[in-house]
């Protein structure tokens, strides 16, 4: 089962929209204690979204465990029974097979007193053999079976006992969340905590639809069981995301990318964010942070870039095609104050852990020049650039470097060198071969 997120109907899974009000968004509904929740586990029981209860063959028990409860019966533990009892069968062939002993001495002697003069004596003796042989053999299968079928009941009460004896009960598996993501959601319940204890509510302009359903969700849920609202009602759960949804990018053309509990980073957007006059090397970068000052928006401090952030808001407003600008409301990891940046500075993964050419494709990094490849660094006019090795170069977005290789196939990658050139000191975009730049920050 599970139930609208707005309107709390309860449909089958199979349903796609809402009878009562039409939504396609729906919480998953425990099967265990019925509990309305969006994640993998139920944060009550602790049973997987869409677990069935299973029947237990044994005693009729319902469970969603590995094992029965009630008599410990497991799935794993038929296959021995089944064994045994193939055994028991094979001992109702052995005793219903007939005899081959048939034959006894005096019926030996007969045969041959009938058979004497034909020349059958040779034979009949060889009858008699053959009947004393079988007969032992014979006496031996059903000494056998005997012992079979003692081991059997032997084996059989063995795990029956096993079962009754086997855990009472096995508590179903739960997600245990990644550290950055289990501070970052402590760190967020302490903010609206406090925001509670101090008598304010979030600004209804900075909570997405999402957002807003879940607290309606929360509030009704608390209301039913006669229960006081938590003071974390506001409070988002806290996950990671896609890249693709970083920098105000949205992964649908008609909606606005659902920052709300996100766990991302501050990150340079371009460089005119730091001086332009080869300091770049000077770390770490900064990046300006906000305030709402009515409908303007009034710089209020920097943010180091690269810092942990996780947004608990945001005001965006369609730019272009599948993309949106404004600012994210985020709590800071390193502090646990809040803030306001741009959303051209929000990133979902930290692009400089990845290799050069995809960080190159994400974002501005620094790079290390050593000479290792057989191709000299060269300019958008094919000239050769001659560097000393440990050379600090700047690798801005690939999206923002200034004209393309004049090598695509050796010197694919653009970043701009600051020296003192024909002209004068500055900067120029440079093209280098991959194995060459290593990435320093």
């Amino acid at each position: 089962m599970k139930a609208c997120k707005f309107c709390n109907t309860q449909v089958e899974n199979t349903v796609q929209h809402c009878p009562s009000c039409g939504s396609a968004v729906f919480l998953h509904v425990c099967e265990n204690c019925g509990t309305l929740f969006d994640s993998s586990f139920c944060p009550n029981c602790g049973v997987k979204a869409g677990q069935k209860k299973k029947i237990c063959p044994d005693c009729g028990s319902a469970y969603f465990t590995n094992a029965c409860p009630n008599c410990g019966y497991t799935p794993s533990r038929k296959p021995i029974v089944q064994k045994v009892e193939q055994t028991v069968v094979h001992k109702h062939v052995y005793e219903e097979a007939p005899s081959r002993a048939s034959y006894t001495p005096t019926q030996a002697r007969q045969a041959k007193k009938k058979g004497k003069g034909c020349g059958c004596g040779t034979i009949i003796l060889v009858f008699i053999v053959l009947a004393l042989l079988f007969g032992n053999r014979s006496g031996t299968k059903k000494n056998t079976t005997t012992t079979r079928t003692t081991n059997t009941t032997k084996v059989t009460t063995t795990a029956k006992t096993t079962a009754k004896s086997g855990p009472t009960n096995t508590p179903a598996p739960t997600a245990t969340p990644e550290p950055d993501v289990a501070a970052a959601q402590e760190a967020v319940n302490k903010y609206y905590t406090a925001m509670a204890e101090a008598g304010e509510t979030p600004d209804p302009d900075t909570l997405t639809t999402s957002q807003k359903a879940g607290i309606t969700v929360r509030y009704t849920l608390a209301n039913s069981k006669g229960q006081e609202v938590p003071a974390t009602a506001y409070a988002p759960e806290v996950e990671k995301a896609s890249w693709k949804d970083s920098r105000g990018q949205s992964s649908y053309s008609s909606s606005e990318p659902d920052y709300i509990g996100v766990l991302g980073y501050a990150s340079v957007y371009d460089e005119f964010q730091f001086e332009k006059n080869g300091t770049f090397t000077q770390t770490p970068w900064q990046i300006t942070v906000f305030q709402p000052d009515r409908q303007f928006w009034q710089e209020a401090g920097t943010i180091a870039h690269k810092t942990q952030v996780v947004v608990i808001g945001q005001k965006l407003e369609k730019k272009s095609y599948k993309q949106y600008k404004g600012y994210l409301h985020v709590i800071r990891m390193d502090t646990g104050e809040d803030c306001w940046i741009d959303v051209v500075n929000f990133v979902t993964e930290p692009y400089w852990e990845k290799s050069l050419n995809s960080a190159w494709e994400e974002g501005y990094c620094i790079a290390t020049f050593w000479q290792v490849s057989n191709y000299y660094p060269v300019t958008k006019g094919n000239e050769k650039t001659k560097l000393e090795d440990g050379t600090l170069v700047l690798l801005p977005m690939k999206t923002k470097v200034s004209g393309s290789s004049p090598d695509k196939t050796n010197n694919p990658i653009g970043a701009v060198v600051y020296k003192e050139w024909k002209y004068g000191f500055g900067g120029v975009t440079v093209w280098f071969n991959e194995a060459d730049l290593t990435l320093s920050y």
